[in-house]
């Protein structure tokens, strides 16, 4: 038996467009399977059936994947209801839809990873693949060995929710503040910030330095580079 899938899940993972923008193609008209306009975005495909944009077959979009030092205050999303500025205002010449491999809050700084490769994507944020994600944070306070204990062990930090077991080293701290080097292998919602609050600590500064095998290094701020996977 050949197994279907939805016509908007079959654009976004061929690279052609997001699965929003896939939405549109559907409704405007703009898609045909086997030569016959659809308008469900609901549509069930397989392997068999042809399907053209635009009266042209779909053409397989080359794998990219860029490495980008995001700044503090811009939002990880493409478009943001409240104005703010979107790290897609800095990658305005890139032609080709990517997405981000998970995020960064607005006032978080250092690595993302854009792509336009959905496996690639969903292997690196998928939880059970218990990929690294290596950050520098600068914290309002002194942090203690039982503060440490915690994060290696896994504490709760609310919304009924539990950190993983971390690893954690200090590398400077004096009387007011402490930065740290803290390794996670999970990425719940703003999970560095929520477990600092959670041991009655401020985040003041926080930066990706590293997601999975795949390093900040020297890439300028604002700034990105394109790198090559064995997936590419």
């Amino acid at each position: 038996m050949t197994r279907t899938q939805n016509i908007i899940r079959v654009l976004s993972k061929k690279g052609i467009c997001s699965r929003k923008q896939a939405v549109g193609l559907v409704k405007n008209g703009r898609i045909k399977i086997n030569g016959r306009t659809i308008f469900d975005p609901g549509k069930q495909i397989n392997s068999r059936d042809k399907i053209l944009l635009d009266n042209k077959p779909l053409a397989e979009k080359r794998k990219r994947y860029i490495l980008f030092h995001k700044p503090k205050g811009y939002v990880t999303t493409r478009q943001d209801e409240l104005g703010r500025k979107t790290v897609y205002d800095l990658l305005e010449n890139m032609d080709d839809w990517l997405f981000p491999v998970g995020r960064l809050d607005q006032d978080s700084e250092g690595l993302l990873i854009f792509t336009n490769d959905t496996a690639f994507g969903d292997r690196l944020t998928d939880p059970k693949n218990n990929v690294p994600r290596t950050y520098e944070v600068l914290i309002d306070g002194v942090i203690t060995e039982e503060d440490l204990e915690s994060i290696r062990k896994g504490t709760e930090i609310g919304r009924g929710e539990t950190t993983r077991p971390a690893t954690i080293k200090i590398l400077n701290q004096d009387s007011s503040s402490t930065y740290v080097k803290i390794t996670l292998t999970e990425g719940k919602n703003r999970e560095i910030r929520r477990l600092f609050e959670s041991l009655e600590k401020k985040v003041i500064r926080l930066i990706r330095i590293q997601f999975g095998h795949y390093k900040l290094d020297n890439i300028p701020v604002g700034m990105w580079h394109e790198i090559k996977t064995n997936n590419s």
